[in-house]
C-alpha cells in the first residue's frame, strides 16, 4: 500500500508541473493544458480568436465563426517524457457547427519503488477528453456553443471517469473586434482510488481585435483572463499574430500568474488547404522547453 499512494503522488503532481502552476488543487490538470499551435503560440489568448477546431477546447460559440470544414492534428512533446496528442475536426451545416475532439496527454517511464534501490518497473499516467460540441451562428454577430465531454483517467491499474461540460458565447463587431466569455469543465468525476478528483472549472473572458496593415500584412491582437475556480488567482493571456498575404504567421505571447512559463513563440505556413503550425513555449525552474506541432486540413 506504502508504495501505491507514492507513485499515485508522483503521477498526479507531474502534470500540474508542466502546467506552469503548483497549484495542485483540482484533478485532471491536463484540461488546463492549452491544445493547438497557433493558439499556444498566441499565449493561449484565444477565447475571442477560437473559429478553428481548437475552439473545441477555448470556446465552444467560436467555432461557428470558422470559413471551412477542418481536420486537425496536434502532437506536444513536454519534459519528463510526457506528450499530448489532440485531434479535432468541424463540420458546417449552416447555421450550426458541430465539432469533434480527442485530447489525451500521457506520462509513461515513472519508476516504482517500495524501498531504496533499484526500480521495481515503470507505470504511467494516462488522460483523455472525448468530446462533442454544437455551436449556433444566430446571425452575423453573435454565436453561442456548448461541449459534452467524456473524461477518463488512469494511474498504473486504477481508473476513474466522468464527464463535464463547456458553454460558450462569442460577438463580433464590425468583424475587427470580438468579445467572448465561456465557462469550462462543469461536471464529476469517479473516486481514483479512494480519493474523489475536483474538475478545474474555470471562467474565461476574451477579447481581440484584428486589422489589414496592407495589402499584403495583417494583424491580430488578443488578450485572455481565466480564472480556474480552486485555484489561487487570476491568470492573464496576451498574444499577438502578423500574417503575409495569408501564406505565413508569426505568433508571440505572454502568459501572467503561472509559475513556470510566461513567453511564447510560433510560426504558421499555409499552402492550398494544407496549414502548418508550431509552437514553444521554454520553462523555468529546469522543466525545459515545450514543442507543439499541429497540420490542419482545409476541407
Amino acid at each position: 500500500m506504502k508504495y501505491k499512494i507514492v507513485y499515485v503522488l508522483l503521477a498526479v503532481w507531474s502534470i500540474p508541473m508542466l502546467s506552469g502552476t503548483n497549484n495542485a488543487s483540482t484533478g485532471l490538470s491536463f484540461l488546463k493544458l492549452g491544445v493547438g499551435a497557433r493558439a499556444i503560440g498566441m499565449g493561449e489568448a484565444y477565447g475571442a480568436l477560437s473559429d478553428d477546431a481548437s475552439g473545441i477546447y477555448y470556446n465552444p460559440a467560436g467555432i461557428a465563426f470558422g470559413e471551412n470544414n477542418e481536420v486537425t492534428v496536434m502532437h506536444k512533446q513536454w519534459a519528463f517524457g510526457t506528450t499530448t496528442e489532440f485531434l479535432g475536426s468541424t463540420v458546417h451545416v449552416s447555421p450550426f457547427t458541430f465539432g469533434f475532439g480527442f485530447n489525451s496527454t500521457n506520462v509513461n517511464g515513472i519508476e516504482i519503488r517500495q524501498q531504496p534501490g533499484p526500480a521495481q518497473g515503470t507505470f504511467g499516467l494516462h488522460d483523455l477528453a472525448i468530446s462533442a460540441t454544437a455551436s449556433w451562428r444566430i446571425d452575423t454577430t453573435l454565436s453561442v456553443g456548448a461541449t459534452a465531454k467524456f473524461l477518463y483517467e488512469k494511474i498504473y491499474v486504477d481508473e476513474s471517469n466522468g464527464a463535464a461540460f463547456d458553454f460558450g458565447v462569442q460577438y463580433k463587431y464590425n468583424h475587427n473586434l470580438a468579445i467572448a466569455l465561456a465557462v469550462s469543465n462543469l461536471g464529476s468525476m469517479s473516486k481514483l482510488v479512494s480519493d474523489p478528483i475536483t474538475l478545474p472549472t474555470g471562467l474565461r473572458g476574451g477579447a481581440s481585435f484584428f486589422s489589414p496593415l496592407n495589402d499584403d500584412f495583417a494583424v491580430t491582437i488578443a488578450s485572455d483572463l481565466l480564472k480556474v475556480v480552486h485555484d489561487n488567482g487570476v491568470r492573464i493571456h496576451v498574444g499577438g499574430e502578423i500574417v503575409y498575404r495569408s501564406l505565413l504567421a508569426f505568433r508571440t505571447g505572454y502568459q501572467i500568474g503561472y509559475d513556470a512559463k510566461g513567453l511564447s513563440a510560433g510560426l504558421g505556413v499555409r499552402y492550398s488547404l494544407l496549414q502548418f503550425d508550431y509552437a514553444f513555449v521554454p520553462f523555468s525552474n529546469q522543466l525545459g522547453d515545450t514543442h507543439t506541432f499541429a497540420l490542419t486540413f482545409n476541407l
